[in-house]
């Protein structure tokens, strides 16, 4: 149950809840609400702008709320008049309570119908989830029978199960990687390139298992690739730039360079990507 109003920003939150009822079409939940409003407005200390700005929005209010077809079906035709608007609020309260007890039937119905609707939308999106993981399940098994384009034609259908995939590969990649498996986390990462060819945190991760294996060369074949994808790419600047020191260094230009950012590389192979 909402708390009792107590102050004029709580009466402006509460009243403000009504306008939003009232365009949501929960005009039972709207008329218990605003009976309270009714209530303690004369309780209420408020300045003269204040209570301004209030009658003004609920003159506006009231226009709303009387136009709306759920507040027609409870009352029927109804304007509120010319009068002062004391005397629209207190018609407008003893119209509520000599409807109360409908109204509070009417607001349990809602309350039903509002939470048998988020089942079914929750229903809804289970069931989309569930085909999500089957599509990607399915184009697994084709990229593991090296059926690939088969694959590709299910990952068009959606880019979540492009991502699915992804994560899948890149995953075997890394626990591969660490477990020393070089040619089977090289091959899991290319499958996740081949999936996603535009991911240039894909290359990189495949950069560091190619140069950890030995293969230098291939590493800053990958490393070039991502820096096209995404010239702004950090980690793999910063990779490729250590690659080119290790040459200088072998070439005798540059041995101190390499050996100042062999402490960063190190820290940068032994955290996870």
């Amino acid at each position: 149950m909402a708390a009792k109003i107590s102050n004029i920003g709580e009466l402006f939150r509460r009243f403000h809840a009504c306008e939003l009822h009232v365009k949501q079409g929960k005009i039972a939940a709207c008329l218990i609400s605003f009976k309270e409003i009714i209530d303690r407005m004369p309780a209420i200390s408020m300045t003269d702008k204040e209570k301004k700005e209030l009658h003004e929005g609920i003159e506006g209010f009231l226009k709303n709320l009387s136009a709306h077809k759920k507040f027609k079906e409870i009352f029927g035709e109804f304007t509120f008049g010319d009068t002062d608007l004391a005397t629209n609020l207190e018609f407008m309260k003893s119209m509520i309570m000599a409807q109360e007890e409908e109204i509070v039937q009417k607001v349990a119905k809602d309350e039903e119908a509002a939470e048998a609707q988020r089942l079914q939308i929750d229903r809804e999106k289970e069931a989309q989830r569930e085909a999500i993981r089957k599509k990607i399940e399915q184009a697994i098994v084709l990229i593991d029978q090296e059926n690939l384009p088969s694959a590709l034609e299910i990952i068009k259908e959606s880019e979540e199960i492009r991502e699915g995939i992804v994560l899948h590969y890149n995953t075997l990649g890394m626990q591969n990687r660490e477990k020393k498996n070089f040619t089977e986390a090289v091959k899991n990462y290319s499958l996740a390139v081949a999936v996603s060819p535009e991911d240039e945190n894909l290359l990189y991760n495949m950069a560091r298992v190619c140069f950890e294996e030995g293969k230098r060369d291939k590493a800053e074949q990958c490393l070039d690739k991502a820096l096209k994808l995404n010239p702004g790419f950090k980690e793999g600047k910063l990779l490729y730039d250590y690659l080119l020191k290790i040459d200088q260094a072998k070439a005798g230009n540059s041995g101190d360079g390499a050996k100042k950012s062999g402490g960063f590389f190190s820290k940068l192979f032994s955290s996870k990507k």
